[in-house]
């Protein structure tokens, strides 16, 4: 017969818990191994297998398993590992605050951003928070989408600024939108082809292209514009993600390229692209900004978020 095990109400569960405990068992899913998990925390094993039996005992439930690769988490382990990374991690954001308020540092902001956000106005609203808080310790990490969630959803992030998530990973996210983001047909800046006027889609269709890896968003958007205009993908392309190379190869080719159009503005500011009058059937979805709903929205990010122009494209002075 099984045994239907019964958690603990939250104020029994809180006169058990241990923060240590909690370390403990990130530290096991994390290197599958309890002898590993304990130098990490700084104990004995024997102080760490008797923590973690506490810490079942507390719950009611088992936490890992051992399999032939070690200890592995329990389905209540890995709801245990989640949240005990959230709850580190906010007290961490509880230490780091007191003690900015204490030096006068004024706290921290760890911030993600995608490369179209970090190109545009969105990182000038950064600056324009820095200008207005010198001792804000600010953070910035630009990665793909994919990178930029989990460490959100783990508390290592504050605030994401990127696109809307598919609803099944969206259940401990709040979106709040910023505007539509289009994609523009770049070349470099000395490129002939800037000083045309007559150019369509299919023209460019025998043109050396930059395109973005096969599996991404923005590579699918462009490629339906090419089945939107009755064309085929250019034959001849170079893939690659990032924006660096890219824009090394437009300012040392006659190649084009489709990129957001905020990174299109930047780097046309810059004079190393410029933008073609060349119209594509589709954008990108909106972004905007994400933050976790469990977590107390922090007075500096709601000024950060104030400062953000809800068009992508429109300028920002500093």
């Amino acid at each position: 017969m099984a045994i239907i095990s019964v958690v603990p109400p939250l104020n029994a569960l809180l006169g058990r818990l241990r923060l240590r405990q909690l370390l403990l068992v990130v530290a096991i899913g994390e290197l599958s191994s309890l002898r590993k998990a304990a130098d990490r925390v700084g104990i004995s094993q024997p102080a760490a297998t008797k923590m973690l039996a506490e810490l079942e005992a507390a719950l009611g439930v088992p936490l890992f398993e051992r399999g032939r690769r070690g200890m592995v988490a329990t389905a209540y382990g890995t709801a245990l590992i989640r949240h005990a990374h959230l709850v580190i991690s906010d007290v961490g954001a509880m230490r780091d605050e007191i003690a900015g308020l204490a030096s006068g540092t004024a706290g921290r902001l760890a911030i993600g951003m995608i490369t179209a956000a970090a190109a545009g106005p969105l990182s000038i609203a950064v600056a324009q928070l820095k200008r207005r808080r010198p001792r804000l310790d600010v953070t910035i990490t630009v990665e793909t989408s994919d990178i930029l969630i989990p460490m959100l959803e783990q508390g290592r992030l504050d605030v994401v600024i990127g696109r809307r998530v598919p609803s099944d990973q969206a259940a401990d996210l709040e979106f709040t939108e910023i505007g539509p983001e289009r994609l523009s047909v770049v070349t470099g800046a000395a490129n002939p082809l800037r000083d045309r006027s007559d150019l369509t889609l299919p023209a460019l269709g025998s043109e050396a292209w930059i395109l973005q890896p096969r599996t991404s968003p923005l590579r699918q958007m462009v490629e339906a514009a090419f089945r939107d205009a009755g064309m085929e993908t250019p034959a001849n392309v170079i893939e690659t993600a990032s924006i660096l190379t890219a824009t090394t190869l437009l300012q040392h080719s006659d190649m084009v390229a489709v990129v957001p159009h905020s990174v299109a503005l930047h780097y046309v500011s810059s004079g190393m692209m410029a933008i073609l009058p060349v119209g594509l059937s589709r954008e990108l979805d909106p972004y905007g900004v994400l933050t976790r709903k469990a977590r107390a929205r922090m007075p500096v990010l709601a000024e950060l978020m104030a400062l953000i122009p809800r068009e992508p494209n429109h300028e920002v002075k500093i």
